[in-house]
C-alpha cells in the first residue's frame, strides 16, 4: 500500500510539472494539496520538501506572494531539519538552499522590508547550525563536489536573505565563507565559466556595498582573499583566461572602491597591481590584444582618478601612456568592424580625458585616430554612413578643443569641414532630418565662438541655425529632440540679443521656447521632466519681462511658473529624489527673489514649498529630512515677512519653529543640533523685536542667542558654523546695544565678531574715521 501512495505522489509530481509548464498552477495547487496528504499518511518528509517547494512556486506564480512565503518558511524549517539529522543526502541540501533563495526571493517581491526583518530574524537560527552541518560534512568529504557547490548556493543565498533584509553588514562574513568555497570548488573545477561570472558578479555587489557605506578595511580584507582564490588556480594553470581575467576585474573593482573614497594613493597602487600583471601577461603572450586593451583601460582609469584628486601632472602622464598603447591596436583585426568601432570609442574616451587635462595635442591625436578608424570602416563598407557621420562630429569635438582655448580660425575650420561632410551626405540623402541638425548644430558652435567679440558675426550664424531648426520642427512635429535643438538655438539668440540689451527680441525667443516646452508637455503629458523645462521657461521668460520693465507680464509668467512646478510637486509617481531636488532649486529661487525685494513674488514660491514639505512631514513626522525642510521653510518664510515688514507675521512664524524643533531634538542643552538651529531663530527674533522697537523682548532674545553661542564654541570653537552663527549673533546685538546708548558694550561685541572674522579668514572692513 504504501509503495503504491509513493507511486501516486510521483505521478502528481510529473503531471504538476506539466501543469506549471502550461501555466495551470490552480489545478497543479489541487493536485499538490492531494500530494501533501499523501507525503504525511506515508510519513515520507523528502516527499513532503517536494510537495512544498511546488506548491510555494505555484502560488508565486499566481501572485499569491503572502501564502508562498508561509509554504517555503515551512520548507525551510523542515528541511533544515532533515538536513541536520543526514547532511549526507543531497536532496535535503538541495531543500535547504532552495527554501532559503525563494524565502528571500518572495519578500523581494512582496517589498515590504520590516516583514523581510520579521521572517529574516525567525529564521535566522537555523544559518548557523547548516554552516556547521556542511562545514564538517566537507571536513569528511573533501572530494565531494556537489555538497560544496550546495553549500555555496546556500551562503548565496543567505547572502540574499540578507541584503532583502538591509542587514549589509552581515554580507562580509558570508562572503570570506563564499570565497573560501569557491577556492574548494576551483582546485576540482576550474574550467567552469558561470562559476566565474557569479562570483565576479559577487565581488561587484561586495565593492558597491563597501564604497556606500564606507568599509575599505572590510573591502581589503575580502578583496584579498579573492586574489588569492585567483592566484592559487593561476599557479595551477597559467593559462586559465578566466582566473586572470578574474584578477584583473579584482584589481579594478578595488581601484575603483578607494577612487570613489578617495584614497589616492590605494588607487595608484592597486591600478599598478593590475597593470603589472597584464605586462607579464603580455610578455609571454604578445599578440593578446584583449589584454592591450585593458591594460589602456586601467591607465585611464587611474588618470582619471588622479585628475579628480587635483593631481593633473601625474595625471598627464598615465594618459600619455594610455594613448601610446591604444595607438598600437587599431591597424589590427582590419577585418572585424564591432572591434574597429570598440577602439574608435577608447579613442573618444581617452580624448575626453586628455581634453580635460588641457593636453589639446594629444587630445587632438586621439580625435585623428577616431577619424582614421571611421575612415577605415567606411572604405570597408561604404554602406555604412554612421561611420562618415561620426568622422564629422569628431571634427566638431576637435572644433571644441580649439575653441576651448579661444583659437578661434583654427575652430572654425574644424567646424566647417564637419559642415562639408553633412552637406554631401545630404546630396545623396535629402530628407535626413540628421545631416541637417549636424549642419545647424556647427553654425552655432561657430556662432558661439564669435557671441562676445563679433556679436553679428555670431548673429548671422545663429540665424541660419534657426532656419534649420524651425524647418527640421515642421517636418518633423512629433520629435522631441528636434525642439530641443531648436531651444538651444533660440537661447543662444536669446544670450545674445540680451548682451545687446535687445530684450524686445530676448522676449521673443523665449516665448517661442515656452511655446515649445508647452508643446512637448502636451505631446508626453506623463514626462515630468517636460514640465518642470517648462516650468524654468515660464519663470525665465518672466525675468525678460522684468529686464524689459513689463512687472504685470512677468508676473503673469511666473504664476504659470508656479502652477507648473506644483503639478510636479503633487505628482505621486514622480520620483521623491527629482521632487526634493526641485524643491531645493525653489528655494534658491526665493532667496534671489528676496534679496531683489520682489516679495510678492518670493512668496508665491515659498507658499509652494511650504506646502509640499508640510504634506511630506504630516505623512512622515519623524523622517529627519522632512522636519528638518520643515524647519528651514519656516525659518526662511520669517526672513521673507520681516524683509517685507510684516513684523508680527515674521514673529508668528518663528515662534512656530520651537514646537518642531521640541519635539524631534527635545529641549536640550547638551544636544548640539537643537541649539544651533534654536540660536538662529533666537537671532532673528532679537532683529524683528528690534525693528519694532521691542527693545526688552530683543534683549531677551539676543541674550538667549548668546548664551547658547558661548556653549556652542566652547563645545568646538574651531567650528566655521558657530563661528558664523556668533559672528551674526554679534553684529546684531550690538546694534540693540547701540540704540540703548550702551556704546562701550557695542565696541566689545564688535571686537568679538572681528576676532572670530579674522579666524574664518574673513577680510575685515577698515572702520571709518
Amino acid at each position: 500500500m504504501s509503495r503504491q501512495l509513493v507511486d501516486s505522489i510521483d505521478r502528481i509530481f510529473d503531471n504538476t510539472i506539466l501543469q506549471v509548464e502550461k501555466g495551470q498552477y490552480k489545478k497543479a495547487l489541487e493536485n499538490l494539496a492531494k500530494a501533501e496528504k499523501l507525503s504525511e499518511k506515508v510519513n515520507r518528509p523528502d516527499l513532503l520538501c517536494q510537495t512544498l517547494l511546488f506548491k510555494g512556486r505555484a502560488l508565486l506564480a499566481l501572485n499569491r506572494k503572502e501564502e508562498a512565503l508561509v509554504e517555503f518558511e515551512r520548507l525551510l524549517e523542515l528541511s533544515v531539519s532533515l538536513f541536520l539529522e543526514d547532511s549526507e543526502d543531497n536532496r535535503y541540501q538541495y531543500f535547504v538552499y532552495n527554501s532559503i533563495g525563494f524565502t528571500a526571493r518572495t519578500l523581494g517581491e512582496i517589498g515590504d522590508i520590516s516583514k523581510t526583518k520579521e521572517s529574516l530574524s525567525r529564521n535566522e537560527k537555523y544559518f548557523g547550525k547548516t554552516f556547521d552541518a556542511f562545514e564538517k560534512l566537507i571536513a569528511r568529504e573533501p572530494e565531494d563536489l556537489e555538497s560544496i557547490e550546495n553549500y555555496l548556493n546556500t551562503l548565496e543565498n543567505v547572502r540574499g536573505y540578507y541584503m532583502r533584509a538591509q542587514q549589509y553588514e552581515n554580507q562580509t562574513p558570508i562572503m570570506r565563507m563564499i570565497l573560501k568555497n569557491y577556492e574548494k570548488i576551483f582546485e576540482m573545477q576550474s574550467k567552469k565559466e558561470e562559476l566565474f561570472d557569479t562570483l565576479n558578479k559577487l565581488i561587484d555587489e561586495f565593492k558597491t556595498y563597501c564604497f556606500v557605506f564606507r568599509k575599505p578595511e572590510e573591502a581589503k580584507e575580502v578583496f584579498a582573499q579573492a586574489e588569492e582564490v585567483y592566484r592559487r588556480v593561476l599557479k595551477k594553470e597559467p593559462g586559465n583566461s578566466m582566473a586572470f581575467s578574474g584578477l584583473i576585474s579584482l584589481y579594478e573593482d578595488l581601484g575603483d572602491l578607494y577612487s570613489e573614497i578617495g584614497d589616492i594613493e590605494k588607487t595608484e597602487e592597486t591600478f599598478l597591481k593590475a597593470l603589472e600583471a597584464l605586462e607579464e601577461k603580455i610578455r609571454k603572450q604578445p599578440g593578446d590584444i584583449s589584454n592591450i586593451r585593458t591594460q589602456s583601460e586601467i591607465l585611464q582609469s587611474l588618470s582619471r582618478s588622479l585628475y579628480r584628486e587635483g593631481e593633473s601632472e601625474k595625471a598627464g602622464k598615465y594618459a600619455e601612456k594610455a594613448l601610446e598603447i591604444l595607438k598600437k591596436l587599431p591597424g589590427k583585426k582590419p577585418e572585424d568592424l564591432d572591434y574597429q568601432h570598440d577602439i574608435s570609442d577608447d579613442f573618444t574616451e581617452l580624448g575626453e580625458l586628455l581634453g580635460d587635462l588641457g593636453d589639446l595635442e594629444h587630445a587632438k591625436e586621439c580625435r585623428m585616430q577616431e577619424i582614421e578608424i571611421y575612415r577605415n570602416i567606411h572604405e570597408k563598407d561604404p554602406e555604412d554612413l554612421v561611420s562618415v557621420t561620426n568622422i564629422a562630429a569628431t571634427l566638431d569635438q576637435i572644433g571644441h578643443l580649439h575653441a576651448g582655448r579661444r583659437e578661434t580660425e583654427p575652430a572654425k575650420q574644424y567646424y566647417e569641414q564637419g559642415i562639408e561632410i553633412y552637406e554631401k551626405l545630404l546630396e545623396s540623402d535629402p530628407e535626413n532630418p540628421e545631416y541637417e541638425v549636424g549642419i545647424a548644430d556647427s553654425f552655432n558652435y561657430i556662432g558661439k565662438l564669435y557671441d562676445y567679440l563679433e556679436p553679428e558675426t555670431a548673429r548671422y550664424y545663429f540665424e541660419k541655425a534657426l532656419t534649420i531648426n524651425e524647418k527640421v520642427v515642421k517636418m518633423f512635429p512629433e520629435g522631441t529632440d528636434y525642439r530641443e535643438e531648436l531651444i538651444y538655438t533660440l537661447k543662444n539668440l536669446a544670450s545674445l540679443n540680451i548682451e545687446q540689451k535687445q530684450y524686445e527680441s530676448a522676449i521673443k525667443a523665449h516665448e517661442r521656447i515656452a511655446e515649445l516646452h508647452l508643446e512637448m508637455v502636451r505631446k508626453n503629458p506623463g514626462d515630468l521632466e517636460h514640465k518642470k523645462a517648462l516650468g524654468s521657461a515660464f519663470s525665465e521668460l518672466g525675468l525678460f519681462f522684468e529686464r524689459a520693465e513689463k512687472p504685470e507680464l512677468a508676473k503673469q509668467q511666473y504664476s504659470k511658473a508656479v502652477e507648473t512646478f506644483r503639478q510636479v510637486l503633487q505628482y505621486e509617481a514622480e520620483d521623491p529624489l527629482t521632487k526634493d531636488l526641485l524643491a531645493m532649486n525653489l528655494r534658491m529661487q526665493i532667496t534671489l527673489f528676496a534679496r531683489e525685494k520682489k516679495h510678492n513674488l518670493a512668496k508665491e514660491y515659498l507658499d509652494l514649498v511650504r506646502d509640499y514639505y508640510e504634506k511630506l512631514y504630516e505623512n512622515d513626522p519623524e523622517n529627519p529630512k522632512n522636519w528638518k525642510n520643515l524647519y528651514e521653510i519656516q525659518l526662511l518664510e520669517g526672513i521673507l515677512q520681516e524683509s517685507m515688514k510684516n513684523y508680527g507675521m515674521a514673529i508668528e512664524r518663528y515662534e512656530s519653529i520651537f514646537p518642531i524643533l521640541n519635539k524631534h531634538l527635545g529641549s536640550d542643552p547638551e544636544n548640539l543640533e537643537y541649539q544651533e538651529k534654536v540660536n538662529i531663530v533666537y537671532t532673528q527674533l532679537g532683529i524683528v523685536y528690534l525693528s519694532t522697537d521691542e527693545l526688552e523682548k530683543s534683549k531677551e532674545a539676543f541674550e538667549k542667542a548668546l548664551s547658547i553661542n558661548a556653549k556652542l564654541l566652547g563645545k568646538d570653537p574651531e567650528s566655521p558654523m558657530y563661528m558664523g552663527d556668533a559672528i551674526a549673533t554679534f553684529e546684531e546685538y550690538a546694534k540693540l546695544l547701540r540704540k540703548l546708548d550702551r556704546n562701550e558694550e557695542v565696541e566689545e561685541y564688535s571686537a568679538k565678531s572681528e576676532e572670530l572674522k579674522k579666524k574664518l579668514g574673513e577680510d575685515v572692513p577698515e572702520k571709518e574715521t
